[in-house]
């Protein structure tokens, strides 16, 4: 599952992300259930013959957790709307496991924390 080039089409999320100021593409988890370990991973993205890093998590819903499995990833430098567009998508290091949060400050130091890991990589 890592290290292997995936295609997909970006699906409607609940906006949460984008909220949060880190806006995600959200991406079907179903492929990946019982194949790859819950957590955040440094991710490459290919959208219209260009590369991009960003941040992919695999799991529940940080927060409210009514979602047992969702796929998102935050392209870093990237602000395009791309609903129902193909990307593909490969999955890099694994950075850290699913965390529990109190609130959406604690959830956004840890985001910042992700994306400070990954871009030093």
């Amino acid at each position: 599952m890592a290290n292997a080039w995936h295609t997909d089409i970006v699906v409607h999320g609940k906006g949460g992300g984008k909220k949060l100021g880190f806006p995600t593409i959200n991406l079907n988890p179903t492929p990946f259930i019982d194949k790859l370990k819950e957590g955040v991973y440094s991710c490459k993205v290919k959208y219209k013959d260009k590369k991009y890093l960003g941040a992919l998590y695999f799991g529940p819903r940080t927060i409210n957790r009514l979602e047992r499995y969702i796929l998102e990833v935050n392209i870093f430098d990237f602000s395009q709307s791309i609903y129902g567009e193909k990307v593909e998508f490969k999955i890099g290091q694994f950075i850290r496991d699913p965390i529990t949060v109190k609130n959406e400050e604690e959830l956004i130091n840890q985001m910042n924390e992700d994306v400070r890991k990954i871009q030093s990589l």
